[in-house]
């Protein structure tokens, strides 16, 4: 989490530039206009500022025998906020090092240490509560942290393999303080509070940063204030690792391999289609040959792929999915990733794309595979240019998986034979609960997919402007197995469980 403070010294004209990073202090130009001054959070002794209401100075000093950093003439205020900040920015550095920030705790201890930062009446509680949150969040691989206010309480909740679960019950009074330090912490502007705002941060977490997305909202409670965790530790998968079958990744392989086409994902949110889509851009990146441009249009930007041109559309400056689009086809991309599709002007030029020599790859909310066709329709597509430029759909969820340490073997009760037609002889497998799965019975998740590569006879359907139900028997007849067939194959093989299944697809 850094901050630049750039000042311009009266006395001399020169402008130099602070920078607070969790690493340690910037200083440029200091002395020659592009001189840069660097030392770490630990080096520092003192962060002092002079006498003076309006103008004073801000003074670093530091334990070995190096000079002291002086600024002059700084506003009174800027001098108190930059001391307030390193000091801060010292503290977090000390706590790093210790258990509760860089070790995975049980969750049931979660209370006590919230106990004690709050007893230890330092000042410092909000901040040093948001530390812990945040990197216990990390630690655990939660994918969200929810700061939740009540009448009485705000209460913290960690979203683990797609369920949320509470983890700590906060004191009223830490309220006003607690989100002012989350809006400090993403650079959102603590003096609104009637409004929604959204922000970001890093946190670094050993040799990574994570990237961290912060948004508050006003309640009648007070703001209740989310953070989603993006860690690169756990974003970058290979095909062979999201959790399909050998002929079905090796049939989706052979698809992105193709000169030209589009492939459409679907599935709700969460369900681990950017996770898919960056995984085909990294599959492409490495095995199809004289591939030199592949660029993305996203919102947000997840992770960063290093070699891909990735773009962050902003619609309030005017860069639109569509706009953005118009003008990546114009510098000669060869593959183009689309974050989603949701207005006709983005679905008409996606598929014209995908006519034109180049391989589209995006995602479009539907219910089921097949109703990504009739969605495309709806939005606007002709008939024609889609039969004519989709290559595949991709339907996925994401289901968590048993717990490997408490595995145990499972009799299905009669509900669920009846419901899922279970012979006598099958097998299946749920977890017990233990420590390493928080007494939940899972641990981690995998994808089960619908891939359905599109033939001749499906684009006669769309042609004529089928129905949902004509596709899907068209699907069926052709032996597309379905998001059940492929969860009952995972749950027989004891990586998930009915009752998981249940709850992903109703």
């Amino acid at each position: 989490m850094a901050e630049v403070f750039t000042h311009r010294e009266r006395l001399f004209g020169r402008k130099m530039e602070l920078h607070i990073a969790p690493e340690g202090l910037t200083l440029v130009g200091r002395g020659e206009k592009e001189s840069v001054d660097f030392a770490p959070l630990d080096e520092i002794s003192s962060v002092g500022r002079g006498p003076g209401n309006r103008k004073t100075s801000l003074t670093v000093s530091f334990k070995a025998e190096r000079a002291a950093w002086t600024l002059n003439g700084v506003t009174a205020s800027s001098a108190d906020w930059l001391q307030a900040l390193i000091e801060e920015e010292r503290s977090a550095s000390a706590k790093r090092g210790r258990p509760e920030y860089c070790q995975k705790m049980p969750v049931g201890r979660f209370s006590g240490v919230c106990a004690s930062i709050m007893l230890a009446g330092d000042g410092h509680a909000a901040v040093d509560l948001v530390d812990f949150m945040l990197a216990q969040a990390i630690l655990h691989g939660a994918s969200d942290v929810h700061f939740d206010p009540f009448s009485d309480s705000i209460v913290v909740r960690f979203r683990l393999d797609g369920m949320l679960h509470d983890v700590a019950k906060l004191d009223a009074g830490i309220k006003p303080r607690l989100t002012t330090r989350l809006k400090v912490v993403s650079r959102l502007a603590t003096f609104k509070r009637g409004v929604a705002q959204e922000g970001r941060a890093g946190l670094r977490m050993g040799s990574r940063t994570v990237d961290l997305r912060f948004s508050s909202l006003p309640t009648i409670h007070g703001e209740k204030v989310t953070v989603r965790i993006f860690d690169p530790a756990k974003g970058m998968f290979a095909i062979d690792e999201i959790g399909m079958n050998s002929e079905m990744s090796a049939t989706f392989k052979s698809m992105l391999l193709k000169p030209q086409g589009t492939i459409l994902l679907t599935g709700p949110s969460s369900s681990g289609k950017t996770t898919t889509m960056y995984a085909s851009l990294n599959h492409l990146r490495e095995n199809r040959k004289n591939l030199s441009s592949i660029a993305t249009v996203e919102d947000p930007v997840e992770y960063d792929l290093q070699v891909v041109n990735q773009t962050q559309v902003n619609n309030a400056a005017g860069l639109t999915f569509a706009s953005a689009l118009r003008t990546v086809l114009r510098q000669d991309p060869e593959v183009i990733m689309i974050g989603e599709i949701r207005d006709k002007e983005t679905a008409d030029i996606a598929v014209q794309a995908g006519l034109t020599g180049h391989m589209i790859l995006s995602t479009v909310h539907a219910r089921s595979a097949a109703g990504v066709l009739l969605r495309m329709v709806d939005l606007g597509v002709e008939p024609y240019m889609l039969a004519s430029s989709l290559s595949a759909v991709l339907s996925q969820r994401l289901v968590r998986m048993v717990c490997k340490s408490c595995v145990a073997e499972y009799a299905p009760t009669e509900e669920e034979r009846a419901k899922f037609s279970i012979k006598g002889g099958d097998r299946f497998f749920i977890g017990k609960g233990c420590e390493r799965c928080e007494h939940t019975g899972y641990s981690g998740r995998m994808g089960i997919f619908q891939l359905a590569p599109i033939t001749d006879a499906m684009r006669e359907l769309v042609l004529k402007n089928c129905s949902l139900s004509d596709l899907e028997a068209q699907f069926e007849r052709e032996g597309i197995l379905t998001m059940l067939d492929d969860g009952l194959v995972k749950a027989k093989a004891g990586v998930t469980t009915l009752e998981e299944l249940t709850r992903v697809l109703g």
